[in-house]
């Protein structure tokens, strides 16, 4: 049930970590054993779902660590003979994130919405965000900020 529930996530968490999906597939498994052994050290007064994020996160930085030296070379070496082109995987991974990420945008308020928009998807600067709803550029980083704040929350309570 757990790698049911959770796969996804956890290798999603991996390959952003990573960027090579044999590692992140190593990884995944690798993490799904560690939560399995340590199921009892879950509390139950938390999220299960952000419990296995966090154990996923740490998880990928431990590794990371460990294998640094390794992973450095590895992707150094897999950048000099890659195509550059994303395979038809990569691509409908993308997708499918993109489709999640789009979903979430939309469940903002309007306001936040419109000026998240504006700066990260349009690239237009604070200022130029600012002048166009006649507010002050402290009030567009604030209103950036509390946006992308509720976005990582819907990740976190929705568990992808």
């Amino acid at each position: 049930m757990l790698i049911n529930a959770y796969s996804k996530s956890v290798y999603n968490i991996a390959l952003n970590f990573f960027s090579e999906r044999d590692i992140a597939s190593d990884v995944t498994q690798e993490i799904f054993i560690k939560l399995y052994h340590n199921l009892d050290k879950f509390r139950e007064e938390k999220s299960f779902t952000s419990w296995v994020f966090a154990v996923s996160r740490n998880y990928c930085i431990d590794y990371w660590r460990k294998n640094r030296k390794y992973l450095d070379n590895s992707q150094e070496l897999n950048e000099n003979i890659g195509s550059g082109q994303p395979s038809p995987e990569e691509n409908l991974i993308r997708e499918s994130e993109i489709a999640v990420l789009r979903k979430r945008i939309a469940c903002l308020e309007p306001d936040l919405r419109l000026i998240l928009i504006l700066r990260d998807i349009h690239d237009l600067s604070y200022q130029e965000i600012a002048e166009r709803f006649s507010i002050p550029e402290g009030t567009v980083k604030s209103r950036i900020n509390r946006a992308r704040l509720k976005l990582a929350e819907a990740y976190l309570r929705e568990g992808s």
